[in-house]
């Protein structure tokens, strides 16, 4: 069981701003190819809670004798900047709290994960009065600053604050956005640089998908207006299996499909409040593993004008 990485939380919602152009639902657990106005003096806050307690043997769900469960919370800073009109960089890193219980007995570790950097580069925009077209790339870089050994020892993987590796991340994400509807797709390639005690984890291919469509305002009227947004994502990953030389590990690699409903609400010019159910669709594991039940994120941003809104 693989430790959250860090280029996942790199590549969560970049915008920052809104406005009565762009002021629709964006995607929660995936990126948007739109601009992020005022990037150098904005901040986001995301906390998010991940449930693991069904056991699995190749993608059926089977009895849990010993009661394994693994929970994971995690609060991510992330603080972006805008390098030129087209180029944003963003540094960010996690504090994880990472609980395992079996059999009536407990472990936990907490501590800062693996900190990263990501660059977005538009590659295309439109403007059209028929509705704006963003294709942007994003290229993430996860460093292995978050502890994977505990009284000298390596921790059992569900207890890693790190992935012990350096993680490169590709993604090539497009966004259309027509008055008070959008819709955004993406695919990634995220791959670990070397081993950790002799074993790689397998590369990882994931891919979104998101529509959103704005409740209120119908139309603005000024910058201030309050807005609420629905939004709906299918996020899937496919994992290779992990390898030891030359040897396949089992239990490792699979297929995983979640459906992912949320909220967002701008009170504020320079506010933004966003909260997202994600729940399994498909959770086709090799072996015998624990699937992930649900996960429930809660986010905050806010951008400082020097100048005013």
């Amino acid at each position: 069981m693989r430790a959250i990485a860090a280029p996942v939380w790199a590549l969560l919602l970049l915008w920052a701003r809104p406005s009565p152009g762009l002021a629709q639902a964006m995607p929660f657990h995936m990126p948007t190819a739109l601009p992020l106005p005022l990037a150098e003096s904005s901040v986001r806050v995301l906390y998010q809670h991940v449930e693991m307690g069904s056991l699995l043997l190749d993608g059926r769900e089977v009895a849990n004798p010993d009661r394994l469960r693994v929970g994971v919370d995690a609060v991510a800073l992330m603080v972006p900047h805008g390098v030129t009109p087209h180029t944003i960089l963003m540094a960010g890193i996690p504090y994880l709290r990472k609980t395992v219980e079996r059999s009536g007995s407990r472990r936990t570790s907490a501590g800062l994960g693996d900190a990263f950097l990501v660059v977005k580069q538009e590659l295309l925009a439109r403007d059209f009065v028929a509705g704006n077209r963003r294709l942007a790339l994003f290229a993430g870089l996860g460093l292995p600053t978050g502890e994977t050994e505990g009284n000298g020892a390596l921790l059992p993987p569900p207890l890693r604050l790190g992935s012990g590796t350096v993680d490169l991340t590709g993604q090539l994400v497009y966004s259309y956005v027509n008055d008070r509807s959008g819709v955004h797709g993406a695919a990634a390639y995220i791959a670990a640089t070397s081993a950790v005690d002799g074993v790689r984890v397998g590369d990882r291919f994931r891919y979104d998908a998101a529509v959103g469509y704005r409740i209120f305002p119908a139309a603005y009227r000024s910058l201030r207006d309050v807005s609420l947004a629905a939004y709906l994502e299918l996020n899937g990953t496919v994992e290779r299996v992990a390898t030891q030389g030359d040897e396949r590990l089992p239990d490792t690699g699979g297929r995983t499909l979640m459906l992912s409903p949320g909220l967002q609400l701008i009170p504020l010019p320079n506010w933004a409040f966003d909260a997202s159910l994600q729940l399994p669709v498909l959770r086709d594991l090799h072996g015998m593993r624990l699937g992930q039940d649900w996960s429930i994120a809660i986010g905050a941003r806010t951008v400082f004008f020097p100048f005013g809104p």
